[in-house]
Order: C-alpha cells, then sequence, then structure tokens
C-alpha cells in the first residue's frame, strides 16, 4: 500500500493545515465545510457524469498571484473551483463528506487542488486537467494534503511529504 493510500484510509495520520483560500470560503458558505453523513451509494458512471459536468461547465482562469478564493460554481475559475462546485454537488446527490474529500498536491511542478472520491475499494482523483477519472495511484497528482474523512475542517499531511499544502499556500502561490 503506498503512503497516500494509508493516509486515504486512515491508517497514517499527522495534522496539517489547509489552504487559505479553503477556510476563508469556510467562514462564508460554512455549510461547505461541515461533516456530512453520506445519504445513498453513488456508482462511478453518476460519478463520472458530475465530474464531466463540471470539468465542461467552467472555464479555467487563474487567479492573480497572491490571489486564494475558492468559489461554488463560477463562470470561470480555477482548480479549488472545481473541486468544490464537484463535492457540492456530489454531496447534494447523497454521497457523504468523508467520501468526496479535496486534497492539494503537486502537479506539473504547482500546487493543485483535486477531489479524492472513495468508490467501493477505489479512491479515485477527479481533476479539472481531465475528464477522466483515475485511481490516486495512477493520477499524475502527487498528494500532499487531504481532508480528514472525520471533519472537512481537518487536513492530513501526507507521509514523506516535506511541506504542508496549507503553508505553500499561505506563502502566496497560486493553485493552477
Amino acid at each position: 500500500m503506498t503512503s497516500v493510500l494509508a493516509l486515504l484510509a486512515g491508517l497514517s495520520v499527522a495534522q496539517a493545515a489547509g489552504p487559505n483560500g479553503f477556510y476563508d470560503m469556510c467562514a462564508v458558505t460554512a455549510a461547505e465545510c461541515q461533516p456530512v453523513a453520506q445519504t445513498r451509494s453513488l456508482g462511478f458512471d453518476e460519478v463520472d457524469r458530475i465530474n464531466r459536468a463540471v470539468n465542461g461547465e467552467i472555464r479555467p482562469e487563474v487567479e492573480p498571484e497572491g490571489k486564494d478564493v475558492w468559489l461554488l460554481a463560477p463562470s470561470e475559475g480555477d482548480c479549488d473551483d472545481y473541486v468544490m462546485t464537484k463535492r457540492h454537488r456530489l454531496i447534494a446527490a447523497g454521497l457523504g463528506s468523508a467520501e468526496a474529500r479535496v486534497a492539494v498536491g503537486v502537479a506539473k511542478g504547482q500546487l493543485h487542488a483535486v477531489l479524492v472520491v472513495h468508490l467501493g475499494p477505489e479512491f479515485y482523483v477527479l481533476d479539472n486537467l481531465t475528464d477522466e477519472m483515475l485511481p490516486v495511484q495512477r493520477s499524475a497528482v502527487r498528494i500532499l494534503t487531504v481532508q480528514s474523512p472525520a471533519d472537512p475542517r481537518d487536513w492530513l499531511k501526507a507521509p514523506g511529504s516535506v511541506a504542508g499544502a496549507g503553508q505553500v499556500v499561505a506563502a502566496g502561490r497560486n493553485l493552477p
């Protein structure tokens, strides 16, 4: 089992700071940051449809340097906006917050937010850079931090990661 899979499965836990923009969003839209129980199981095809729909609805736009604003369902936005929109829709469809968790990692040398969805035995990465839902071990994103399954406001650090994503984001680097 890889260290990231151990983290996602809750076998290796170290606290981490989440991205500043996430906490700012929680102050404005507290409901998006509360634990939510699963009300029904979603299949791969339903999650895939929501992933592709959100990827097609939001036009990619990089935030200005030093900005980290997380929005729900904007017409244009960066990776964290896609993530929060997908998470919101999946939870509205019945998935619990423990099964749809925001993660921050590195992709193509830059910090990047993705949604990690737990379906059956697999953890899938939902990414705005591709419509394909990939198992976490096949994703190009190297996950550094992820929301706790117990409370979305708490973040966990992947074993072996040097710095928490919240620390790097706080330093002013943008997520694509």
